[in-house]
């Protein structure tokens, strides 16, 4: 029998995209002020545990791939 090469991990990939302007007007409408990337992160936390199921080994990227 021959013997098959496996690779050292395989990734399953969700994403989920949020959309920043939306939020950032959501967060003016609040009367929230200097509204920064960690004030938008942190908004939208509380979904990313519900559409991932928990935020173990979430990874965060912009619209070019950029890790955030």
């Amino acid at each position: 029998m021959q013997q098959v090469s496996l690779p050292e991990r395989i990734n399953a990939i969700k994403t989920v995209t949020y959309d920043v302007p939306a939020i950032v007007e959501s967060l003016e409408q609040m009367g929230m002020e200097d509204i920064d990337l960690e004030v938008v992160m942190e908004f939208i936390q509380e979904w990313v545990f519900e559409d991932f199921g928990g935020d173990s080994g979430i990874i965060f990227q912009d619209e070019n791939g950029e890790e955030l």
